[in-house]
C-alpha cells in the first residue's frame, strides 16, 4: 500500500534558502524512496508526494523539523501503487499561481472545519463558490455551488469582479486541498468581500469526514490517480485525455492505428480521434508518413 500526502505551507524564504531546500528535498526523497512533485518559492512550499507509509512518515517528520513548521496539516490518502513516476522539485515565483506574487497569506484566514462547513451547507443561506478550474468542476463539486468557468487560477480576480456576487452576502469558498482558497480569500477581501469563509483542508478534508453527502461526484487530483472517489480511493472511471491531460471516460478507436485510447469530448469536437499525440501528429502530416508509423504501431501492439 502506498501513502499519498498533499501539503502546503506559506513561509517566507530567501532565494538562498529556496535553493538549499531544493537540494535537501531531493536528497531526502532519494533516501526514503519518495516520489511526487514539490513546488517551492519565496512564499513557501506546496506538494503532493507518495511513498511507503513508514518512509513517508520519516519524510514528513524531517520536513516539519527542517522548516520549523507550526501545526502542519498533512492530508493523507492511500493507493495500491505510486501515482507518480519520479520525484521533482520546481522553483516557482508563486507556489499557487494567481498572478499576484505580492499577495501572500500570513497565516490561516477564516478557516472553517468540515463540520462547520457541512452545517452551513445544510442551512443553505450562503453562496458556495468553487475556485477550481472548469475541468475539475466538471467531474465533481458541492451541490448548488457556482463556479467561474476558469481555465487557470490566475483568471479568478477578473472573474470575481464580473460575477455580480453581492459583497454583503456570506460566501463559502473551496478548492481541492485549500491552497487556492488561501489566495482567493485575500483577493476577495481586496475586492470588498468581508463575510468569506474557506473550507479548511478543502474537498479532501471534507470527504474524510462526510463522504456521499454535500459533495457530488469525484474530486480531481493532480497526479496519475486522476481523481479520487468519495472514499478517497483512486477513481475507476476517469483517465487522462491523451492530448490535453483533462479527465475523461470516453474511449475511442484510433483513427490511425485503430488501438483504443482516451480522448475527452473537448478534443473530439476539434476533430481529434487519435489514441496518442504521436498518432495525431502522423495523421496531420498525411498519408506518406503513416506507413512507417503504422508498421511500428502494429509491431508494438502486435496487430
Amino acid at each position: 500500500m502506498i501513502q499519498i500526502c498533499a501539503f502546503y505551507y506559506f513561509k517566507p524564504l530567501t532565494a538562498q534558502e529556496v535553493a538549499q531546500l531544493k537540494l535537501e528535498l531531493e536528497q531526502m526523497a532519494e533516501a526514503q524512496s519518495v516520489r511526487g512533485l514539490v513546488l517551492i518559492g519565496r512564499e513557501g512550499i506546496n506538494f503532493t508526494i507518495s511513498g511507503p507509509p513508514t518512509t513517508l512518515e520519516i519524510f514528513k517528520s524531517w520536513l516539519t523539523t527542517r522548516m520549523n513548521l507550526k501545526n502542519p496539516e498533512f492530508k493523507d490518502s492511500f493507493a495500491e501503487k505510486h501515482p507518480f513516476h519520479v520525484f521533482r522539485v520546481k522553483i516557482k515565483k508563486e507556489i499557487v499561481t494567481l498572478g499576484k506574487p505580492d499577495l501572500v497569506p500570513q497565516g490561516p484566514c477564516n478557516h472553517i472545519s468540515p463540520e462547520e462547513w457541512h452545517q452551513k451547507l445544510l442551512a443553505g443561506e450562503a453562496v458556495v463558490l468553487d475556485t477550481r478550474n472548469d475541468y475539475e468542476v466538471e467531474i465533481g463539486k458541492f451541490k448548488d455551488a457556482i463556479d467561474f468557468d476558469i481555465k487557470e487560477f490566475h483568471e479568478f480576480p477578473k472573474k470575481l469582479e464580473e460575477s455580480g456576487i453581492a459583497k454583503e452576502r456570506e460566501v463559502l469558498i473551496y478548492c481541492t486541498g485549500g491552497i487556492r482558497c488561501e489566495k482567493a480569500m485575500l483577493e476577495m477581501k481586496n475586492q470588498g468581500y468581508e463575510r468569506v469563509y474557506q473550507l479548511d483542508g478543502g474537498i479532501l478534508n471534507y470527504l474524510k469526514e462526510y463522504p456521499r453527502q454535500g459533495f457530488e461526484g469525484e474530486c480531481f487530483v493532480f497526479d496519475y490517480r486522476v481523481a479520487v472517489t468519495q472514499d478517497l480511493k483512486p477513481t475507476e472511471q476517469y483517465k487522462l485525455c491523451a492530448h490535453c491531460g483533462q479527465p475523461s471516460t470516453t474511449e475511442v478507436s484510433c483513427s490511425l492505428c485503430t488501438q483504443p485510447g482516451i480522448v475527452c469530448h473537448h478534443c473530439q469536437t476539434q476533430g481529434i480521434t487519435a489514441c496518442s499525440k504521436n498518432c495525431a501528429n502522423h495523421a496531420r502530416l498525411g498519408s506518406n508518413s503513416r506507413r512507417p508509423h503504422l508498421a511500428e504501431a502494429r509491431k508494438r501492439h502486435r496487430i
